[in-house]
């Protein structure tokens, strides 16, 4: 779509202005790698904090609340809102260490805490691992987002949105470090805030929505309001609330939200001026990111729901998204094309300053791990203070390189990456809450972990697949009275050969649609004609695939089978399954007050599977424990292999746990034994008295009292946002209660003033 002259005006001043601030602050930092990297550990809490959140509103956030919302419902936000518990606990005890720790970097946490060879081969292996490849996932799915939101806006290469989005970017974040990032953050949030407000004014104003009230009514968007997931089946709420809860927070080490800090979040921490500043940083990052952002994003996900119901119709909208492009998150830049001259400049300038802060935190703190736990301590150990500053912002440079090839070439929408990131850290989180609180954690444990969970993840992603972690639970006890079983060996070996023979032609038909989606590219470039033919071939080639992908399916394929014993059983299945089904959508539909539904509206898309010697026929609900069952393997098989670890390989050196101790005195029964030695062999290390003084049971109660708090505060907004004044007002006095509860609690824990 066109801007408007005043539309380009507007992106055109906030860039200069964001490379005006990387200049200006450039003149007055970056003269040594703690400039560069930590802005002299002279900043304060309320600029730490906006920098986190600003850093966290990427422009693929809202892409992918926007797919939640429009594939699960708002309830399939408690996906990332159960990280909340994980940022309560790094407030509240692990601030305070971090900041003790006096480290450049969270990697450098490594040779301080550990001996030996080991301790330098894993601060070297993930300053490379996690500043290169994991870091540049991240931004690559940043950079997605910037790909689709340059076709819906801009009608813009997808190389050209890269290069085009990164160029500030790149120029603030090599001149001036940390420290431009951070003030550029401060400015570009305002900017993204507001966008993301005006965006939900203007989303809920058109035509098709006719305002919030008609949009929290409309038959597309009230079935999906809940935040509670449906309690009346297991299958909806154990992986959808369950597991995110009791599981994910502790067990997953994920970008932003790390079991115990670390990464960008640990690297604001280190850069505050002492406890108390790091503390109030990550409490304001945990109240905007979970209680105060998330609205704005899920109103425009519901209009989106109103305004293009399909993927058909966003295509059939623009045409020139790219059909590798087309999936649900698009939706968010679809709506915001909506918005008029000048105000479309504003909201696009905000998309830009939420891309612009996400990559620059990550360059940053990408060239931090590179430069001072690789170049500095393996490479050139008598680099100056000169040359790890050029090495910064080299290493800058190439991180964007590397970000935009990911997002040009594997990368597709913002729940893979989502999805991939998670896995990749299952299992690893406990170690990062518990290496502070137990001598006994070693350099091998988190080798170990880190090993078994790219090994367990990659083997379940493309080993194992979704199709065989549903065969893993498709024929037990937990899932029987939803699943249909076929064990008739002709039946079952009549369906496998039929399945398999059209396998063949389905790899043959996306062979094919992949060779049309590249001639499609080509043809836009052509003229508008020719792109319209393209696409018509692809569109064509598609739904033959997928009626191809239909009609093999088991479930399609038993369904066809003629005659057999089990027929009779099989069609008493799919009627009392969709008996259930109606029983279940009629509950929730009485509870809104909606006119119940006959049993002839209600469709049921049954699946299929083959499992062994047996077919299974199941509920669609049965398949929604496939990540969550992926989530839990990777979990159990990387805890037994680093707790195994653990025992089996030599504890630290007593000298190296004694400095640390002394360093941070984290306190607790787990560092008794250690502190209890030193004494003996006539050295106190334990000067402030950590352990006779713990105040771990204080801080989980302070955890506690914060996850009320902000929960009470998301939920609070949502019910003004839904109408429901009463509750809104009660949940706000409930928020109000637990933060004077929290004071009076924090006030006996007390925090460590200067360094």
């Amino acid at each position: 779509m066109a801007l408007a002259f005043i539309d380009w005006l507007i992106i055109g001043a906030f860039l200069a202005v964001i490379i005006l601030i990387g200049i200006v602050v450039s003149k007055r930092s970056a003269n040594t790698s703690a400039d560069f990297f930590l802005g002299s550990r002279s900043m304060p809490w309320w600029l730490l904090g906006i920098s986190m959140v600003a850093c966290t509103f990427s422009c693929d956030t809202p892409n992918l609340v926007t797919g939640m919302v429009r594939g699960g419902g708002v309830v399939a936000n408690w996906g990332w809102w159960a990280f909340l518990i994980t940022g309560m606990v790094t407030v509240f005890i692990y601030a305070q260490l971090w900041r003790r720790s006096k480290v450049m970097t969270d990697l450098e946490f490594y040779e301080i805490r550990y001996s030996g060879k080991s301790a330098a081969f894993i601060r070297g292996f993930r300053s490379l691992y996690l500043g290169i490849f994991f870091n540049c996932l991240i931004m690559g799915t940043v950079t997605l987002a910037a790909i689709k939101i340059g076709q819906v806006i801009f009608d813009v290469e997808p190389i050209w949105a890269v290069i085009l989005g990164s160029v500030g970017v790149v120029i603030y974040a090599t001149a001036g470090g940390i420290k431009s990032c951070i003030w550029a953050d401060f400015f570009q949030y305002s900017i993204a805030m507001f966008g993301a407000v005006y965006a939900a004014i203007v989303a809920c104003r058109q035509p098709e929505v006719g305002g919030l009230t008609q949009l929290l009514h409309h038959s597309a968007v009230i079935e999906n309001l809940n935040w509670m997931p449906d309690f009346s089946t297991w299958l909806a709420w154990v992986p959808m609330l369950l597991i995110p809860v009791a599981v994910q927070w502790w067990a997953v080490w994920y970008p932003g939200a790390e079991p115990g800090g670390g990464g960008y979040i640990a690297q604001r921490m280190l850069a505050a001026k002492d406890e108390k500043n790091a503390i109030g940083a990550t409490m304001f990052f945990n109240f905007m990111h979970y209680a105060m952002r998330p609205w704005p994003w899920i109103i425009v996900a519901l209009a989106s729901m109103v305004c293009y119901p399909t993927l058909a119709s966003i295509k059939a909208a623009f045409p020139g998204i790219d059909p590798t492009y087309l999936k649900q998150d698009i939706a968010y830049p679809v709506m915001i094309s909506k918005l008029g001259p000048g105000l479309l400049g504003l909201v696009v300038a905000s998309l830009i300053a939420a891309y612009m802060s996400t990559i620059g935190t990550h360059l940053n703190w990408g060239s931090s791990y590179v430069v001072n736990d690789f170049y500095k301590r393996f490479v050139r150990k008598d680099a100056t203070e000169k040359q790890m500053v050029t090495a910064g912002r080299i290493c800058t440079v190439a991180l964007m390189f590397v970000a935009g090839f990911f997002a040009l070439t594997f990368l597709q929408d913002a729940n893979q990456a989502f999805e991939i990131l998670l896995l990749s850290g299952a299992g690893t989180g406990a170690i990062y809450i518990l290496r502070w609180f137990w001598w006994r954690i070693n350099a091998w444990t988190e080798i170990v972990a880190m090993v078994a969970a790219s090994v367990v993840a990659f083997w379940i992603v493309l080993g194992v697949g979704s199709e065989g972690t549903l065969a893993w639970y498709i024929d037990t006890s937990a899932v029987a009275d939803r699943v249909f079983v076929i064990d008739d060996a002709d039946t079952v070996s009549t369906v496998s050969e039929q399945h398999a023979r059209a396998q063949v032609e389905i790899t043959k038909g996306e062979v094919e649609l992949d060779m049309l989606a590249d001639l499609w590219r080509k043809e836009r470039k052509v003229s508008e004609e020719a792109r319209d033919k393209a696409r018509t071939a692809y569109d064509t080639k598609l739904a033959e695939l997928n009626d191809l992908r239909e009609a093999a399916s088991i479930a399609t394929l038993v369904n066809a089978v003629p005659e057999a014993p089990w027929k009779a059983g099989l069609t008493e299945f799919y009627a009392n399954q969709t008996q259930w089904q109606l029983e279940r959508t009629n509950k929730r539909r009485v509870s809104l007050n909606l006119e119940e539904k006959a049993l002839s509206d209600i469709s049921v898309g049954f699946g299929g599977l083959q499992a062994g010697d047996k077919l299974c026929i199941y509920h669609p609900d049965v398949a929604n424990l496939k990540f969550a069952v992926q989530l839990l393997v990777c979990v159990i098989v990387v805890t037994l292999s680093w707790v195994l670890a653990t025992f089996v390989t030599p504890a630290v050196d007593r000298k190296k746990l004694r400095s640390f101790y002394q360093l941070c005195h984290p306190g607790g029964p787990g560092w008794r034994k250690v502190v209890m030695e030193a004494r003996a062999d006539g050295e106190e290390i334990d000067q402030k008295n950590a352990i006779g003084d713990w105040k771990l049971p204080m801080q989980i109660l302070c955890v506690f009292l914060g996850c009320i708090t902000i929960y009470a505060s998301l939920f609070s907004v949502g019910n003004f946002v839904y109408g429901n004044q009463g509750w809104g007002f009660a949940l706000i006095v409930l928020a109000l209660a637990s933060v004077y509860a929290l004071f009076k609690c924090f006030g006996k824990i007390g925090v460590e003033s200067g360094d």
